[in-house]
């Protein structure tokens, strides 16, 4: 309690530190160094406002702790250990951003972004503040393996570069960064060989010195302590017990309780007690640990050695190893490191993608040259997460990089991947978050990506509903079309619209692409035109009414016609727009018959009605309508024939008699033979049916164009006169030899051969005319 209070009543005596003129000083984090001398502070640099931690130490401490004499002692470790730190450079050793500041009261550095240590994490507070939040143990096998092979990263540089050996490597001396990578610290005893040798002399650990002023009892190795000699593998012995002391449950196997004696007698159980735990490591640990413990340093692996091991190169491991080493990569070098991350983020633990992946992407992500490099192992995780996953973590990345600023091939391929993004987002994420994008890029000067963009718009095209085709969609895709210049991408729009015309509505279709169609069908390209007749053949194959004739008629068509005689069209392409004329034009027939037949039928109705027709003829002329005028003349005609021969020989009256007027000119018949009161031979001599019609020849003149019909023979008497046409084929004719002669003309109208008796012939009009002169004249 006394420690705290101290150190609570010394905090305003630190503001006078310089490092506060260079950092805004924030909480206090975590603690590290022997005896946690060193407090860690949240911290942000004033002139470039970048994260930092600072290490301050207080030397009001180590007063009250320690005799006024000790007091430098300590200071001059902590500025040694900040020197060390200054000359190295290594991924795996602690960065420094600012040296050493000091005054009278306190000495303070600057470093990268720091969580806490080891120590921290393994709850291992000895002098912790009660404003710290203690940090559980929450790291997981693969970290606690990736952090174990950058600590013998660290050794080995350390021991081999800098020719330098640590003398205290213990949970308070590793540092863990907000990234979560190991970081070595804390080199205040660390001493420098001489003349290449590989060891030299040092003192063992003392009750009579200054806790503060010696390495940890719990980690030295046992020669330092019984022979006073250190080597590079007495770092080795630290660091084995280290690894053992995280499988222990944050306790070491070795708790001498500052007393070099118990330290000694503890020594001996060793071995025992690493058996007890050797059951909670990995297989592939348990060896070499126990080998790196051995009091015989001739058993000690170096670290180049341990660095061997198949463990650290687990798929999981050498991902984290790739990513803690991302920010010393040259681009080329991130390129090849995000290509084997992708291929391992199907192997990779969900904690891993979500705390360690996700930030070192989106930390790649907000520079607009490596953004690229950054997308493929996004995508691909994406793709292999959870609903849950997605949601949580992956989506707020996403849209962190929809809104990045990217390159030219960034940007393509993650529009090319759309199709993976909006299969794990719902409805409004798509129509909120991915259309934007899209949209956005559809109005892009680059031809790729505004080829990439309306490609994946057809992706999300499920997604799109009515208000946002009419409002963003497609005012969007007509505007771009209107302001390019590219004809490739003209057809590109001309066919993503084509393509969603299935999720539009006729009034969508009618009022916004339509008009815009027709305005398009002028240019004086042959692909653009012929681009909107696919679109015209697409609509007409629906058969839903969009088209209508009045559109047909007054718009489409006439904004198609030009075209069929412009020579820039191909062979072929003037076939295809043909058939699609031709279609349009069979349509407008076809609605306009229709609906014109059923007025016509109508409108003749009301007028026979009402001046007191018979509406049974008036049913038979309305079925003629129906058929055409072919089949109404042969049927009247049948019928007027018919009549007159079955009358000729019984009635005396003349034409305007009563009776004839008694006879129904157009009786209504069924379809079908005619059904009238004649024999046998009679009817199937007259039978006529409405889907075969006999009629061949026209009663219009010859001065109309029509072909002449002549009733003679060709090698007759009479073969040198013309006739007069027929009305139509009136039926077979036979005709009576006494009245050849007719007395209403100078001539005679018939003068057969004998071969009529074996081929009659056709009446004529005047036949018909004479039959009926018979019919009342009584002969």
């Amino acid at each position: 309690m006394e420690v705290l209070s101290l150190i609570k009543s010394s905090l305003g005596s630190e503001d006078s530190n310089p490092i506060h003129r260079l950092y805004r000083v924030g909480q206090q984090v975590g603690v590290c160094g022997q005896e946690n001398v060193w407090r860690i502070h949240e911290a942000e640099s004033i002139e470039e406002e970048k994260g930092a931690s600072v290490f301050i130490f207080n030397k009001k401490v180590a007063n009250k702790l320690h005799k006024p004499r000790r007091r430098e002692q300590v200071s001059e470790i902590l500025r040694h250990d900040v020197t060390l730190l200054n000359k190295m450079s290594n991924a795996s050793v602690l960065t420094v951003s600012s040296s050493l500041q000091e005054d009278r009261e306190s000495l303070a550095f600057a470093a990268e972004p720091v969580a806490g240590s080891l120590a921290n994490y393994l709850e291992k507070f000895d002098r912790s503040c009660t404003e710290l939040s203690k940090t559980t143990c929450g790291l997981m096998e693969h970290e606690v393996q990736c952090g174990i092979y950058q600590i013998t990263e660290a050794l080995m540089y350390v021991h081999g570069v800098e020719r330098v050996i640590h003398r205290n490597v213990n949970p308070a001396s590793i540092l863990i960064t907000q990234s979560g990578r190991w970081k070595l610290a804390c080199f205040g005893f660390a001493e420098k060989t001489q003349d290449g040798r590989e060891s030299f002399a040092c003192k063992a650990w003392s009750p009579k010195a200054s806790k503060m002023a010696q390495p940890d009892l719990n980690y030295i190795a046992p020669e330092i302590q019984t022979t006073e000699v250190c080597t590079y593998v007495s770092d080795m012995f630290s660091f084995g017990m280290l690894i053992c002391t995280i499988y222990n449950n944050g306790y070491s196997l070795i708790d001498a309780q500052y007393n070099p004696s118990t330290y000694l007698r503890q020594l001996d159980t060793l071995t025992q007690k690493f058996g007890d735990i050797a059951r909670a490591m990995p297989p592939a640990l348990v060896d070499p640990v126990e080998k790196m413990i051995n009091r015989d340093i001739r058993y000690r692996p170096t670290a180049q050695l341990f660095s061997l091991l198949k463990m650290f190169h687990d798929p999981t491991v050498t991902t984290l190893q790739q990513l803690d080493n991302l920010h010393l990569k040259s681009p080329s070098d991130k390129s090849q490191v995000f290509s084997i991350i992708t291929q391992n983020i199907p192997l990779l633990p969900k904690a891993i993608r979500c705390s360690r992946l996700l930030p070192s992407l989106h930390q790649e992500c907000t520079s607009r040259d490596s953004v690229a490099t950054a997308l493929p192992p996004l995508v691909s995780l994406v793709q292999h997460s959870s609903s849950e996953e997605f949601s949580q973590h992956v989506f707020p990345e996403i849209t962190f990089v929809f809104n990045c600023s990217m390159s030219e091939q960034g940007t393509v391929y993650l529009l090319n991947k759309i199709d993976v993004i909006a299969s794990k987002c719902t409805s409004n994420q798509v129509r909120t978050d991915v259309i934007p994008f899209i949209l956005k890029h559809i109005k892009s000067e680059s031809y790729k990506i505004q080829e990439a963009a309306l490609n994946a718009l057809l992706v999300v095209k499920d997604c799109l509903d009515d208000a946002l085709l009419r409002s963003n969609v497609l005012p969007c895709t007509k505007g771009q079309f209107q302001q390019t210049v590219d004809v490739k991408i003209k057809l590109i729009i001309l066919s993503c619209i084509k393509h969603l015309l299935s999720i539009m509505n006729p009034f969508t279709i009618r009022d916004d692409v339509l008009p815009f169609l027709v305005d398009i069908a002028n240019s004086h390209d042959a692909s653009v035109v012929m681009a909107v007749v696919g679109i015209y053949r697409h609509l007409l194959n629906k058969r839903d009414a969009v088209l209508t004739k009045v559109f047909l008629a007054r718009s489409g068509m006439p904004s198609l016609l030009p075209h069929v005689v412009d020579p820039d069209f191909s062979a072929d392409q003037f076939c295809v727009m043909m058939d699609v004329l031709y279609e349009m034009l069979g349509l407008i027939d076809q609605h306009r018959r229709s609906n014109g037949t059923s007025s016509s039928a109508s409108s003749f109705k009301r007028e026979r009605l009402a001046s007191g027709g018979s509406d049974k003829n008036l049913l038979f002329v309305a079925n003629s309508s129906s058929t055409g005028i072919q089949k109404s003349r042969t049927e009247c005609s049948i019928s007027s024939l018919t009549r007159g021969r079955l009358s000729r020989n019984s009635s005396q009256e003349a034409p305007n008699s009563p009776e004839l007027s008694k006879i129904k000119l157009f009786p209504l018949e069924p379809e079908g033979e005619f059904n009238v009161s004649i024999g046998t031979k009679e009817r199937e001599t007259l039978s006529v049916t409405n889907k075969e019609p006999l009629r061949r020849f026209s009663l219009v003149p010859p001065g109309g164009g029509t072909p002449a019909i002549n009733l003679t023979p060709d090698d007759g008497v009479y073969a040198d006169r013309n006739r007069r046409p027929s009305l139509q084929n009136m039926g077979h004719y036979n005709h009576d030899s006494e009245r050849c002669e007719r007395k209403s003309s100078t001539g005679s109208l018939f003068n057969f051969s004998d071969s009529r008796h074996s081929s009659p012939r056709r009446g004529s009009f005047q036949a018909l005319g004479d039959t009926v002169m018979q019919l009342f004249s009584g002969k």
